[in-house]
């Protein structure tokens, strides 16, 4: 037995390492990092060397302030314990804080018991919220209730006003006469519009409107018509637009309706213009209503007679529009001279056309036949020729200050004061 025993096999010599066995294990050869260079250098291990080297290697490091710092330790940081989830306790702790709760007094059913039980289920968890929140507003606070609380504010104590100040009073301080004026007129405006408030609610909400209707200024035959309507403040006007257009015996199509130059709409209230009480519309059909837009002088701003006069008795008449007859009563004197008459002077206004006082001027020199002018300029004959075009007669015109005005300028912008000489050519 013993002659067959196989010899045992030569062990092969092993390199040793330069760490200890506990650092070989938990990492690989390629990431041991020796820290302690002088191990290096031991040749003689002993038992006693051995422990010396191993307590310095598992000697505890302090710790460092940058966790990201080269120095750190190499050995895997140790592990949280997590905590145990107390899904029994905070279970547990729901139920007892629901069972605590106090239903409330106004509600008889027994919906919020049902709730206690079942939404800790892991159902009910899951399960989204089935119904919205309500929308629905509160209902209107009644208008006696509204009253009886501003009947209290105002019948409510309140802290007494401080005594005003002697010095913030007006009566000493003296005004001038136009002063005076303007602040009794503010003072009487502001008592009125206290005095008569406009209150809503007090006021009726039936209007009277007064419909006239405009036929074309062409048609010499055709009446202006008034009709008197009823309306609601909150209704529009599409009723009215039907019984208008079937009174006049046009289509609605083409019936427009305006209130102070402004066109109506259907659509629009009574309301939304601010009418109350009573008003005053016109109405006419839509040709009538593009001749007017286009139209605007000979339509809606009629042209009135206003007199410059002079120093005779007889006072030539002029053309004048409202605007400059409304423009005040400032007026100044002109000496007009020329070579074919005397000197006439006429007093007017600065707002008075250059044509206008020429044709004062040759109305009153008795050349207005002769000269057939208008306030705006020579009228332009139709067809033939007329008889000034005819025998080539000039236009007759202001001149001041070496320059002839056009017809359309107002005297007022040449800057001439009362009783200047203003020559007249052309004649």
């Amino acid at each position: 037995m013993a002659s067959n025993a196989r010899p045992r096999p030569r062990p092969r010599p092993r390199a040793k390492e330069a760490s200890s066995s506990t650092d070989a294990s938990s990492k690989p050869q390629k990431d041991v990092i020796v820290v302690d260079d002088d191990a290096m250098f031991i040749r003689k291990r002993n038992p006693v060397a051995w422990k010396r080297f191993q307590e310095e290697s598992y000697a505890p490091k302090p710790k460092a302030a940058d966790s990201d710092s080269e120095h750190d330790s190499d050995s895997p940081r140790p592990r949280k314990q997590k905590k145990k989830s107390g899904g029994g306790d905070t279970a547990q702790a729901k139920i007892n804080r629901l069972m605590s709760e106090t239903l409330s007094d106004d509600s008889d059913s027994n919906s919020d018991v049902v709730m206690v039980g079942d939404a800790l289920t892991p159902k009910n968890k899951r399960k989204k919220r089935s119904r919205s929140r309500s929308i629905t507003p509160p209902p209107p606070v009644p208008k006696q209730q509204v009253q009886m609380a501003k009947d209290l504010v105002r019948t409510a104590e309140r802290t007494p006003s401080p005594p005003p100040d002697a010095d913030d009073s007006t009566d000493t301080i003296l005004l001038d006469p136009e002063l005076q004026e303007i602040m009794h007129q503010a003072a009487a405006r502001a008592q009125r519009s206290h005095s008569e408030p406009v209150d809503s609610e007090l006021a009726p909400e039936t209007l009277e409107i007064t419909v006239k209707w405009i036929p074309h200024p062409l048609n010499e035959s055709g009446q202006k018509n008034e009709s008197i309507f009823k309306l609601n403040r909150t209704d529009n006007f599409r009723d009215l637009f039907e019984a208008v257009a079937e009174d006049e015996s046009v289509l609605v199509e083409s019936l427009v309706m305006s209130y102070k130059g402004r066109e109506l709409i259907p659509a629009v209230t009574p309301a939304a213009l601010d009418l109350w009480g009573e008003a005053e519309l016109q109405a006419c059909d839509k040709t009538t209503w593009d001749y007017i837009r286009a139209h605007p002088t000979g339509s809606t701003n009629p042209i009135q007679a206003t007199e410059i006069s002079d120093d005779s008795d007889d006072e030539p008449t002029i053309l004048e529009s409202d605007a400059e007859s409304d423009a005040g009563g400032e007026t100044f004197k002109l000496v007009l001279q020329s070579k074919a008459t005397k000197s006439i002077t006429l007093t007017v206004r600065p707002t008075t056309t250059c044509g206008a006082i020429v044709q004062a001027f040759l109305k009153k020199a008795g050349l207005a036949d002769k000269y057939n002018l208008s306030a705006k300029g020579p009228r332009k004959s139709i067809g033939k020729k007329g008889k000034q075009a005819q025998q080539g007669l000039p236009e007759p015109q202001l001149v001041i200050d070496g320059d002839k005005m056009a017809a359309h300028v107002p005297i007022g912008d040449m800057d001439l004061d009362d009783g200047d000489t203003v020559d007249v050519v052309g004649l």
